[in-house]
């Protein structure tokens, strides 16, 4: 388990991530806790529960069994730009500021909110970035949540510059860069010793906005599973506050 904990008007609120169980003793109930993305399902009057569903990829597995169980034209994409001159790519943990740079313009152009700079700060250490460039110039970033206890991963942001470019072939690029890092990211926590590879969320609906996303994620081969968000009343409550002031 990843166990958050920041401040917000003077109150500690606490995130535990990947969580195997989801106490609900009194000490925790009173408190400001949410559980995020737990397989654990109970019920409780004490705590708002969310479902929700996701995809996983098994790192445990041979990397050639990971690569086979994706989509042809994903493994075509890969294999583009794998031997690329035009194409690099950095990845750490010290990314933070290009990321919110990259973020901000991306936000601006596609009408978003921007990412504040202290929900990124909360994770500390725990964020893994990944910057892809074509002929220099920054065009992808992945941002994922690394968990070591759990050996779980999570993509928590994935944004290009796919809305700026009029030119159809950089645009195709840009996507072929969008597959290569996630099989870059996929082998990098697979060699770091980490399980579980989360594409952080999937709608499990053929109407949603976010539609198109899913069959993306879902052409990596990753597995369907269901998950549970909880949270204790008092979160429960900040939460929706801060969504409406939003």
């Amino acid at each position: 388990m990843l166990k958050i904990s920041y401040k917000i008007k003077g109150l500690t609120l606490n995130e535990c991530w990947f969580s195997s169980e989801v106490p609900i003793d009194k000490a925790s109930l009173l408190s400001f806790y949410c559980y995020r993305d737990t397989s654990v399902d109970i019920e409780s009057k004490a705590l708002k529960k969310e479902k929700k569903y996701t995809l996983i990829n098994d790192l445990t597995q041979e990397r050639d069994k990971i690569f086979s169980s994706f989509k042809p034209n994903v493994r075509n994409q890969i294999r583009k730009f794998d031997k690329s001159e035009e194409f690099s790519y950095s990845s750490n943990h010290e990314s933070k500021e290009l990321f919110l740079e990259f973020y901000s313009r991306f936000a601006e152009a596609k009408g978003l909110s921007k990412v504040e700079e202290n929900s990124i700060d909360k994770y500390g250490k725990n964020l893994f970035y990944i910057s892809g460039y074509l002929d220099g110039v920054l065009t992808n970033m992945q941002v994922y949540i690394e968990d070591k206890n759990s050996g779980t991963v999570r993509l928590l942001h994935s944004i290009s510059t796919l809305y700026e470019k009029e030119d159809k072939h950089k645009q195709a690029k840009i996507g072929w860069i969008n597959c290569y890092l996630h099989w870059h990211s996929i082998l990098h926590f697979k060699e770091e010793g980490f399980k579980i590879f989360d594409w952080g969320g999937y709608t499990n609906d053929i109407n949603s906005p976010l539609a198109g996303i899913d069959k993306f994620k879902a052409s990596f081969g990753g597995e369907k599973v269901v998950l549970y968000n909880y949270y204790t009343l008092g979160y429960y409550t900040l939460k929706v506050i801060q969504e409406r002031i939003l």
